[in-house]
């Protein structure tokens, strides 16, 4: 069982975290129904390391845990 920590734009009457059975971050992602627009809104952090690229190729194990975090920029 996978933990997700769900930032306020996703949650949509959903808790702060849930839990999920899930193998791949890719599986987080379309359960979520945010493959179209992850790349530009969110970022992601497995056990507290930020994944910066090739989120879709993330394995996740059982007691994963997963933030969701909004995306920023600035300059």
């Amino acid at each position: 069982m996978i933990t997700v920590r769900l930032p306020e734009p996703l949650r949509n009457g959903r808790a702060e975290i849930v839990t999920m059975h899930a193998t791949s971050l890719d599986d987080i992602i379309n359960r979520l129904g945010i493959a179209d627009e992850r790349d530009e809104l969110y970022n992601f952090a497995i056990n507290g390391e930020l994944i910066i690229h090739g989120e879709k190729s993330v394995t996740l194990h059982d007691d994963d845990e997963v933030e969701i975090v909004v995306a920023f920029s600035g300059g």
